[in-house]
């Protein structure tokens, strides 16, 4: 019959099993903190290269490259510090640095989205002032209020405010997301800052599902997020294969709507209209915003803003030497500028010159 001692084991042997057991829980933690740590930093560390090259390295640099630069500066700062602090206490002004981070990730977004879709020169320096005040704003907190570390309020309001850019950015393109996501065609700018945003609407969202369970939870989400999306832009526009631009439309097709188009701005002047879009001028002309884009863009040559001002800077001309008696403001508001900044801008980009020096030469 076999004993109690042999079945079982000796009191020794249990003794020894339950400290073998005891070692090992420590040792098991330990390595999966480290490999949590590892995964959650590796985007964090690829992210910061990325943002070195765009503000850096990268040769012909555009604002769209500056701003995605600081966009990508924003979520390493974010996510660095989220990943630092889950795996061990940081001083209060990281953390205080990475509610500021946050905060500006929603209007550097828009701007950046304005920019890459090619809005107006208005929308882009409302943009550009909104992110400014925000900028200031936050300077004053910074000096003038002492932030918890990660209080429970101040971490749902942050995530509340970014969720209302996210939110207004996702209704603004609404269009654009929607045929994004039916897989239809979508300008080059438009689609690639959309993409983005969804890049960083999915770590937001990991985010904010990090509140009510493990917070490391975002870092990684990040890490999956930032590989995954710079995987498939390598892919797509690997060194080498460029993408092959957009063709132009035929020359039957582009002979009908750009006669059509000359009929709306010499006889109806459409281009006086301050609130013209390209949506809808491609109404008017019952095509698609795609298609008109397309013909403006590889068969005139011009994007949509370039070419209305053509017409508003060649009226501006003539009403500016023949109508000396109007205010140089007036004549901006007549051929179809909503401001006078802009009108001032646009006419020195094609004369290289004021609207008043170029009255003066007249």
């Amino acid at each position: 019959m076999i004993s109690k001692a042999t079945r079982f084991g000796t009191s020794q042997e249990k003794t020894h099993d339950q400290t073998y057991i005891a070692d090992e829980a420590p040792f098991s933690e330990a390595m999966t903190e480290k490999v949590l740590f590892f995964f959650s930093a590796l985007g964090v560390f690829n992210a910061l290269l990325l943002a070195i090259y765009l503000l850096a390295v990268k040769s012909q640099k555009q604002a769209a490259d500056y701003l995605l630069g600081f966009l990508i500066t924003l979520l390493v700062i974010r996510v660095g510090v989220s990943c630092f602090n889950f795996f061990g206490a940081i001083p209060t002004d990281l953390i205080r640095l990475g509610l500021v981070a946050n905060l500006l990730l929603g209007p550097t977004m828009w701007l950046l989205m304005s920019i890459m879709s090619d809005r107006s020169q208005d929308v882009v320096k409302v943009s550009l002032w909104t992110l400014g005040l925000w900028f200031l704003a936050l300077l004053i907190a910074w000096m003038l209020f002492d932030f918890p570390t990660w209080n429970w309020y101040i971490r749902y309001v942050i995530h509340a405010v970014l969720t209302a850019h996210l939110v207004y950015i996702a209704f603004h393109w609404r269009k654009e997301l929607d045929q994004l996501l039916r897989f239809k065609p979508v300008p080059g700018g438009t689609r690639k800052g959309l993409l983005i945003f969804l890049s960083l609407a999915a770590v937001c969202v990991g985010f904010a599902v990090s509140l009510f369970s493990n917070y490391i939870l975002g870092p990684l989400i990040f890490s999956a997020v930032f590989n995954g999306a710079a995987g498939y832009f390598l892919f797509r526009f690997k060194e080498g294969k460029a993408p092959s631009p957009p063709q132009p439309i035929d020359q039957q097709e582009f002979g009908r709507l750009n006669g059509q188009l000359i009929e709306l701005m010499e006889k109806d002047r459409l281009y006086r209209d301050p609130n013209l879009s390209l949506e809808s001028l491609a109404k008017r002309l019952s095509v698609s915003r795609h298609l008109l884009s397309r013909m403006l863009n590889n068969n005139l040559h011009k994007n949509f803003h370039h070419y209305i001002n053509d017409y508003r800077i060649r009226e501006a001309c003539e009403l500016l030497k023949d109508k000396q008696h109007f205010s140089i403001e007036a004549i901006g508001h007549e051929v179809g500028f909503n401001s006078r900044s802009s009108f001032f801008t646009a006419f020195k980009k094609q004369r290289g010159m004021t609207p008043a020096a170029y009255r003066m030469e007249g």
